[in-house]
């Protein structure tokens, strides 16, 4: 994430809480408590009770989707996180520098 800004590509990743530690709806005080927890200071963690900023019908943990902030178009769904970002996403920020 470190090289993104040396890189000059302004991207922005984004946590979305889906459900509470007990299942229940996530709320704005648990957002913060996760990125407290998890010293998550360059990524924004955002608490989605209604899944409205997931794609599709169903969702699958941990999931990367790739947002085209120039149409909002989602250009990529990948399920589960191998250490790295997929190369779709620093080819769609070049491609909008």
């Amino acid at each position: 994430m470190s090289s993104w800004k040396s890189q000059g590509l302004n991207i922005t990743a984004m946590t979305l809480l889906l459900d509470d530690q007990y299942g229940g709806n996530p709320s704005s005080q648990g957002a913060l408590a996760w990125k407290d927890n998890f010293g998550l200071t360059s990524i924004y963690v955002v608490a989605d009770p209604s899944y409205s900023l997931v794609p599709g019908s169903s969702v699958g943990t941990p999931q990367i989707s790739i947002v085209d902030p120039r149409n909002m178009q989602v250009v990529l769904i990948e399920e589960g996180y191998g250490g790295t970002y997929p190369s779709e996403l620093t080819q769609l920020a070049q491609q909008n520098q």
